[in-house]
């Protein structure tokens, strides 16, 4: 291979990306072999899927050549597969001395680890618009305390609910938050978003879940990117200097907090009026979008971020 190889280059990407997996596995006192069955089973999804899309019937043996995984590994993946779906979608089919998978479904939750994984339940949209929506914090950005009943002279819980849909019920919603330790209630008929809602404690289920969200679909926007014409990419762009002062990274850092919550906070407001024009037009939903800003920094060879 000669360093012009498109996959000799991959490999070399996905050796460091895998290298801070890696880290952060041993960190947790995770194995080889744990992370490797991770590997192999991410390979068996990933191939699973592009089959499915592709209109290819999925099968030991069309895995097994797409792969390179050992039948008999390949087998297990499909059985515990079936099993997991079979609650959402009935077992899975066999024919032909072959094993097929049944479809999947993941359910949508309103637990604290659910709302932190980006899903779209009610409970998760009223916990977002809550921290980024001027209508609902404060001059520094953060989430205001809300009484329950709407009022002519600010906003409320149930206002904020409204917003996400006609259909959800603010109580319900409320209860719902109150029990998984995310909404607190205060004095005078007031309740506040506690910070488990959006600032996870370190190495918590919620921190690793927004590393799978936000790393995850960064990931597929990055190579989606690496074959896709250049009128089909995915906006992606990075600031990048790798000889700055300590005093330029906290400036840096500062403008990314102010001006990048500015930045979320406006991206809110433009989808929520939007929306609201298209659900009054009638036009029904189905698309799925995440816009996430980082910032890391490195000082020589340590391992620190932030």
């Amino acid at each position: 291979m000669t360093g012009s190889d498109p996959k000799h280059a991959y490999l070399q990407a996905t050796r460091r990306l895998m290298q801070q997996l890696a880290a952060g596995g041993l960190r947790l006192g995770l194995s080889h072999g744990q992370l490797e069955a991770g590997l192999r089973d991410a390979m068996l999804e990933a191939a699973y899927l592009q089959s499915q899309r592709s209109g290819g019937r999925v099968t030991v043996s069309s895995l097994h050549v797409a792969t390179g995984i050992h039948r008999r590994e390949i087998s297990r993946w499909l059985s515990e597969r079936n099993e997991a779906a079979a609650g959402e979608t009935g077992a899975g089919e066999t024919g032909a001395g072959e094993t097929r998978a049944g479809e999947s479904a993941s359910a949508k939750g309103d637990s604290a680890s659910a709302l932190t994984l980006g899903n779209d339940s009610p409970s998760a949209r009223v916990v977002a618009r809550w921290t980024t929506n001027a209508g609902y914090t404060d001059a520094q950005g953060e989430p205001l305390a809300l009484p329950m009943q709407k009022r002519a002279d600010g906003p409320s819980f149930a206002q904020l609910v409204e917003d996400i849909g006609p259909e959800v019920r603010a109580r319900s919603v409320l209860d719902g938050l109150i029990a998984a330790g995310l909404v607190e209630a205060q004095a005078g008929g007031y309740f506040s978003l506690s910070a488990a809602a959006y600032l996870p404690e370190a190495n918590s289920t919620e921190s690793i879940g927004f590393l799978a969200a936000n790393v995850g679909d960064h990931l597929a926007a990055a190579i989606h990117n690496i074959s896709a014409p250049a009128d089909a990419r995915f906006f992606e762009r990075a600031f990048f200097d790798d000889d700055v002062t300590a005093a330029t990274v906290r400036a840096l850092q500062e403008t990314v907090r102010t001006e990048g919550m500015d930045l979320l906070r406006g991206l809110v407001t433009t989808s929520d009026s939007v929306e609201r024009a298209q659900r009054e037009a009638g036009d029904g939903g189905g698309q799925r979008v995440r816009i996430g800003l980082y910032c890391y920094t490195e000082s020589g060879d340590a391992d620190a971020g932030t």
